[in-house]
């Protein structure tokens, strides 16, 4: 018999300079997460980026013995840059996004007067969910909800 369904674990890592909030919410079961909306630390005086707060991240899951099994930004970010690649390149997780970044894409394609051969169609990311589908974080059931209006 089954023992009850596992409850995420949600760590919470504030960035101060954007006033932005990542997320590792974890299986206390199998001990794999997810890592969501990851910053890429913007000096913007100095034009520069660092991996300051990814490090954190990465700090903190091998800590806790963790195994990122995916790397999610929730949205396009126009407060900060993700750390997604970074973090990639870190652990060999996928990163994934919900399917109506190609809106925001082609949107922010015009305004930012981006090259024409600039891909709007999510391609920056492994894995584009639907809104309604299901993925599995360990043995946490995870749901893709669509929330317009935040970038």
């Amino acid at each position: 018999m089954a023992g009850p369904d596992p409850r995420p674990v949600v760590q919470g890592f504030h960035e101060a300079t954007s006033g932005s909030v990542q997320y590792v919410v974890s299986c206390p079961v199998t001990r794999r997460c997810a890592i969501i909306d990851p910053v890429l630390d913007f000096d913007e005086k100095a034009g520069t980026t660092s991996t300051r707060s990814a490090d954190a991240i990465l700090a903190y899951v091998h800590g806790e013995g963790l195994r990122v099994e995916w790397i999610v930004d929730t949205h396009p970010h126009a407060d900060h840059l993700s750390a997604a690649r970074y973090l990639k390149e870190a652990t060999d997780a996928p990163t994934a996004t919900g399917e109506h970044v190609v809106d925001v894409q082609a949107l922010w394609k015009g305004i930012y007067n981006l090259p024409a051969d600039f891909p709007t169609d999510g391609s920056q990311w492994d894995r584009i969910f639907a809104d309604g589908e299901t993925f599995q974080i360990g043995e946490l059931d995870a749901r893709v909800m669509h929330s317009p209006g935040h970038t």
